[in-house]
This record gives C-alpha cells, structure tokens and sequence, in this order.
C-alpha cells in the first residue's frame, strides 16, 4: 500500500469521524504489511494521529483537506475505507 494510502487511513481512523486508537491501526497494519517495521508503523501512527510527544500540528494531515488534494473524487475512501 503507498504511504499516501496508508496516511488517508490513519487519518480517517484516528481523527476523520471515527476517533479511534492509533494503536488499534497500528496493530492492524502490523499483521498485514509484508514491509511492516514495528518501531517505523507505531511512531506513523502515533505522528499522524498527532498523539506523540513531540508533534506540530501545521504538520497533522486533516482527514478533510488531505483527502481533497490526493483523492479529490474520493475514490480511494469508498473503496477501502
């Protein structure tokens, strides 16, 4: 799955209306990623539910925003998400 996939996910689970645990994806990616990395998936997740200790917010994706730039006919959500 590209990174941009991967970032849509993140967002929409953890902060797109459905508000749930970073953790709960990160432990879904782990089992199903061939290239999973357990310290590279969790820090992702964690960053990009701008959850971590050291995070910026002009650098969190909105779930909104992000997906009108890089699916702006919102393919990808019906089909996976």
């Amino acid at each position: 799955i590209h990174h941009l996939g991967r970032h849509a996910v993140a967002c929409f689970l953890t902060r797109g209306d459905l508000w749930q645990s970073w953790e709960v994806g990160a432990e879904f990616f782990e089992g199903e990623l061939l290239d999973a990395d357990y310290a590279l998936n969790n820090f992702n997740w964690l960053w990009l539910s701008c959850s971590g200790f050291f995070y910026q917010y002009f650098r969190c994706y909105s779930p909104v925003a992000f997906q009108k730039k890089n699916d702006p006919n919102g393919n990808y959500v019906r089909k996976w998400v």
